[in-house]
């Protein structure tokens, strides 16, 4: 008999997975992927704006155009700074332009509805002046008086504004310097409501581009400014008259971005002309001094149309950027790109992207999808103001998915699911066939 004895041998021990078990496993894992596919639409949906889509745009030393006023200005609303200047300093006539002046004083200082008595000395004509032909004696609302020294440039109504907010003109002219002053207006000077040509009575585009932006903050003066026509009702000593607008003659070239504005002029080919423009995402005033009738339409038209190539920005977004995405409901894809329906140029004060701000709501879709479908807003700030809001459009079509996309669980996404479930289903065989041959 041997002296040793044999030591059993030992056998590893294998962990057992029971077919209950296994069937077990696999349907915790299969919830797990369909939650976590489920769940990561979602978390994209509120995903941020990607801000590596913002490019610069605007050179300020872009090339200007030939601009035939003696003096001009162009500023920009949103930088609030000029962004062109031409002999901006030089003392000059402002013609009517000093009107704006005049109504938005008599807008600050008296009721819109009260009712004025004509003087003789303001119903006196002045030769070759413009007129809204008023009457001494006439009583007429000081808001019938701003529609005729705005849309006729009416001389006349002018004077008949001045004397009732100051007494006299000498009065309404000091009111006028201390409010440029007050403005930071220094090389301004008026002695009369109206503008009429006196040797002590100028401006400089910079000076008057301050007091048009600062008038035109009085929204009713602004309205005012750009009515087409307006009809002045009958009084006591007139027929109701019908008041043609100047402005708007002189500014039509530039299309409908202008939002308000006065002309000026002594001769047709000394003349004036003061706007504020907004082209939807771009604001800016223009001072046009000492041009000529046919000059200031083209000047002012060039000077708006170049005002993107000199104004510094950026481009927040064009019609090719997907700057979101949202959940498709029931949908061959659980997600989709959104688009905005239009390209978005911001101009912050600063200079920096950091003062844009970027406001994205999305909706939820049902498939089937169509390239276009509107899915959202899309809203973008600058200097703390709204400056443009788009609606986003589906990047793509969608079209129906199998029963797992009504839980936000694409086609492909589904047939991963699947062939997860056949890996761990194999792997489960083959260890069950290993343990059986070990036996």
């Amino acid at each position: 008999m041997s002296r040793y004895k044999r030591e059993p041998q030992t056998r590893k021990k294998r962990i057992k997975i029971k077919a209950p078990a296994m069937a077990l496993l696999i349907v915790l894992l299969s919830a797990a992927i369909m939650t976590v596919f489920a769940v990561v639409p979602g978390l994209k949906y509120n995903s941020a704006y990607e801000r590596s889509l913002m490019t610069p745009v605007g050179d300020p030393e872009a090339v200007p155009p030939e601009i035939k006023a003696n003096s001009a200005i162009m500023w920009s609303l949103d930088l609030d700074r000029p962004v062109y200047e031409k002999n901006a300093d030089e003392k000059l006539s402002p013609y009517s332009i000093t009107k704006i002046l005049t109504c938005y004083l008599a807008l600050e200082n008296l009721d819109p509805d009260q009712m004025v008595t004509v003087s003789e000395k303001a119903a006196e004509p002045l030769e070759d002046g413009t007129t809204m032909n008023l009457h001494a004696g006439e009583v007429i609302s000081v808001r019938d008086l701003v529609y005729g020294a705005m849309l006729p440039s009416g001389n006349d109504a002018a004077y008949a504004l001045a004397e009732a907010v100051a007494g006299d003109r000498k009065s309404f002219a000091k009111m006028m310097n201390d409010k440029a002053a007050e403005w930071g207006c220094t090389n301004t000077h008026f002695v009369n409501p109206n503008g009429w040509k006196n040797d002590d009575h100028y401006t400089t585009a910079r000076d008057f581009c301050i007091i048009t932006m600062k008038c035109f903050e009085n929204e009713e003066l602004k309205k005012i400014s750009m009515t087409e026509d307006y009809v002045v009702p009958a009084t006591n000593l007139s027929e109701s008259r019908v008041l043609d607008n100047h402005t708007t003659r002189a500014t039509r070239k530039a299309g409908d971005v202008v939002t308000c504005g006065k002309t000026g002029g002594w001769t047709s080919k000394d003349s004036s002309l003061v706007l504020e423009f907004d082209d939807g995402q771009l604001e800016g005033a223009v001072v046009l001094i000492k041009d000529s009738v046919k000059g200031r339409r083209n000047d002012a038209k060039a000077l708006i149309d170049f005002a993107p190539a000199v104004t510094p920005g950026y481009t927040v977004s064009t019609t090719d950027d997907e700057v979101g995405l949202t959940k498709v409901k029931h949908g061959a894809k659980t997600r989709v790109a959104l688009m905005p329906e239009a390209s978005t140029v911001a101009y912050p004060a600063s200079g920096k992207t950091k003062d844009i701000k970027i406001e994205i709501e999305t909706d939820t879709l049902e498939a089937p999808v169509t390239k276009g479908d509107a899915a959202g807003t899309y809203r973008v700030y600058a200097n703390d103001k709204l400056v443009a809001e788009r609606k986003l459009l589906a990047a793509e079509d969608v079209g129906t998915g199998w029963l797992p996309s009504y839980l936000y669980i694409s086609n492909i996404e589904t047939v991963c699911i699947i062939i997860v479930i056949l890996i761990v289903l194999l792997m489960g065989f083959a260890t069950g066939r290993g343990r059986r041959r070990d036996r």
